[in-house]
């Protein structure tokens, strides 16, 4: 029997939780998944006191909300996507999204900005914080004010040059084999900024600043066609495939630089201070989320990082001999 593909959808009856929706029927779509829409319930030991009710009395009235706002998520589920309602209760929300997940043996956890946020840009509520610090499968991460386009075309991976980049093209490989989806793999320079220099000095002798950007900007299309040929030696993927190095002065700077279409999806990897298989957002894809307009995908760190070298102490000399 072939798996079906399924994705925790984290719900809740706000904008919130419709964008994650979005995001979800999105990725469905992409996949042909099934949706799993969550509502994560608090357990509760204490009544609040403006609920004239037992504790007993107040769970099951909140459990009979809870099935009329799964009742109404459902609804905005389009015919062509697959989904079903579960309502969950647990100490917290994230921790009851990440049981959701093993229980359900699913392979993302799909959640919506928080309120407050610039329309089509991220503000990353304390859900999705601690799912991001915490999850053992990849987070998409939908942007405020995002609605599903008729079919996603573009997945974009930012990959960076340290090791573990592979896990996240394992990722990529899985997602996209067999897809007939565009992708396009980018690193992003900060020109300058590792010399404390402005991104556009003032012309001075004897271009110290354009040789420091041809030369991070070099190394950076080298390591993509290193990315490239593991991609090829294993992906099934249908779609035109591309590279692209993005400059700018800072993380956010290289982000706005590359163009966005609104039915795009960028992937990136896990710091390397993630635990094995659990993610762990970077600095700089946490800089990156200020600027993309588009979702977001953090997959997990599946790849081992290498021990750093043994140190093997000098042996001491012998002692001196004396006469």
């Amino acid at each position: 029997m072939t798996r079906v593909a399924n994705y925790v959808v984290a719900y809740e009856a706000t904008e919130r939780g419709n964008e994650a929706i979005e995001l979800g029927v999105a990725l469905a779509r992409l996949t042909a998944a099934e949706l799993r829409l969550c509502l994560i319930l608090p357990r509760s030991s204490a009544v609040p006191a403006k609920v004239p009710s037992s504790t007993a009395d107040f769970d099951s009235l909140l459990e009979e909300q809870g099935r009329e706002w799964l009742a109404g998520a459902a609804a905005r589920v389009p015919a062509d996507v697959t989904a079903s309602t579960h309502l969950l209760w647990a100490d917290s929300t994230s921790e009851g999204l990440i049981e959701a997940a093993k229980n359900f043996d699913a392979d993302r956890i799909v959640v919506g900005a928080a309120r407050g946020g610039i329309l089509n840009r991220f503000s990353i509520g304390s859900v999705a914080n601690a799912l991001l610090h915490a999850s053992p499968v990849p987070v998409a991460l939908a942007p405020h004010g995002y609605r599903a386009p008729a079919a996603l075309t573009r997945i974009t991976c930012a990959i960076g040059t340290r090791p573990g980049w592979e896990a996240l093209l394992d990722s990529m490989i899985a997602l996209s084999n067999g897809l007939s989806v565009d992708l396009r793999f980018v690193t992003l320079v900060e020109v300058d900024a590792a010399h404390g220099r402005p991104a556009h000095p003032k012309p001075h002798p004897p271009q110290a600043g354009h040789d420091h950007a041809g030369s991070a900007h070099a190394g950076s299309a080298a390591h993509l066609v290193a990315v490239l040929d593991y991609f090829r030696a294993k992906s099934t993927a249908r779609g035109t495939v591309k590279t692209e190095v993005a400059t700018g002065s800072s993380v956010e700077a290289a982000v706005e630089a590359l163009g966005w279409d609104p039915s795009e999806v960028v992937f990136v990897g896990s710091s390397r201070l993630a635990r094995p298989s659990t993610i762990f957002l970077g600095i700089t894809a946490n800089r990156m989320l200020h600027a993309l307009p588009v979702p977001l995908v953090v997959v997990p760190n599946t790849h081992p990082h290498p021990a750093p070298p043994t140190r093997i102490p000098p042996t001491p000399a012998p002692p001196a001999r004396t006469h």
